[in-house]
């Protein structure tokens, strides 16, 4: 910001002297003033007749101050005299002190009009690459954790009465607490709102399924209806799992320990009595590859374990053993532009 014309100055000396000047307009008067005899002399007619008619709002800004001792340092006595000419100069200021004023007010006004103005949410976003995690903090102090293949959309700062993130894929959260300003997490299915609590949820663009864990807390689940309205379809407590077809509308809510579903997070795979097509999901989510089952036996399946941060091939290896099953890697061809695809898996029934 520059000062160039009078009037603006104006508004800053006027801003100044009522004490509402920002750090940065505190600094352009400081060079305006220093930058020349006529300007400090003009500053000071200004501050006089101020401090005149309000005897109980003085500047006290030690920084405008200091500013103006150095400056009345290099002015000599001769200049600094309160002879005719001053006095002729201070009763022309009052003249000016109401326009002053009033350039003060309309001023503050239409920066405070500019400011609900650009005060709008600016966004960034983060992804996780298929293998990675990732985490950060959210301006109001919410943590998030980043699960693979996945994306949050957030604002850099809060500013309305919710505060609303995006998610695409899967993302562990724990909410700092604000009961006034509740967190809503939206998905292309649904939202989950709180308040403060640690959740985990999982919505990729890809599925017809939606999951949510609450690990404390509570959330509401909530689907918009018609007209935009929205309609909470359940509530949820801690240690409940719930999942939302958006197909059939259906949701399932079951009671059970859910660090399981959030254990990604410490770089876990764990599995508790999941079936084989249950497994698949995880590992072609974590790894980034495609696993195709094949035969009907296969769904019965069921598998038990924690690993952490272990391979593809040892997680393959441990089904093998673990039940009567047997796997083979696909060969894959790059496609014409030279991609290659994911790399693909077949899963089937081990011959006796």
């Amino acid at each position: 910001m520059e000062i160039e014309k009078i009037d603006n100055i104006d508004r800053v000396i006027a801003s100044c002297l009522a004490e509402k000047a920002t750090d940065e307009e505190y600094a352009i008067l400081n060079k305006w003033i220093k930058s020349s005899k006529e300007n400090y002399k003009y500053f000071h007619q200004i501050q006089n007749i101020w401090d005149t008619l309000n005897p109980d709002n003085r500047i006290s800004d030690e920084f405008t101050l200091a500013a103006l001792k150095k400056v009345e340092g290099r002015i000599s006595g001769e200049e600094r005299k309160k002879g005719f000419l001053f006095y002729l100069q201070r009763i022309a200021a009052v003249a000016i002190i109401p326009l002053i004023i009033g350039a003060y007010f309309f001023g503050n006004r239409n920066q405070s009009n500019n400011a609900q103005v650009s005060e709008v949410e600016v966004y960034n976003e983060i992804k996780a690459a298929y293998g990675t995690r990732s985490s950060l903090q959210l301006s109001d102090g919410s943590l998030v954790w980043l699960n693979s293949g996945s994306s949050l959309k957030y604002p850099v700062k809060f500013l309305n009465t919710e505060r609303k993130v995006f998610l695409s894929g899967e993302a562990y959260f724990e909410v700092h607490s604000d009961k006034k300003t509740p967190f809503v997490v939206q998905t292309s299915k649904l939202d989950v709102r709180a308040t403060g609590t640690k959740f985990n949820v999982q919505a990729f663009t890809s599925s017809t399924i939606t999951e949510v864990a609450l690990l404390e807390g509570k959330v509401d689940i909530i689907k918009k209806v018609k007209n935009s309205k929205l309609s909470q379809l359940q509530e949820m407590n801690p240690n409940q799992y719930l999942t939302y077809d958006s197909i059939s509308g259906q949701i399932k809510l079951i009671n059970e320990d859910v660090y399981k579903y959030l254990a990604w997070k410490d770089g876990k795979l764990i599995f508790r009595n999941e079936s084989l097509p249950q497994v698949v999901k995880k590992l072609c989510l974590v790894y980034n590859v495609e696993i195709e089952l094949r035969g009907k036996q296969l769904q019965e399946f069921r598998y038990w374990g924690t690993f952490k941060e272990e391979s593809l091939a040892n997680i393959l290896k441990f089904l093998k053993v673990s039940s009567p099953i047997d796997y083979k890697e696909i060969d894959i061809k790059p496609a014409k532009d030279g991609t290659f695809p994911k790399k693909k898996y077949v899963i089937f029934q081990a011959s006796k």
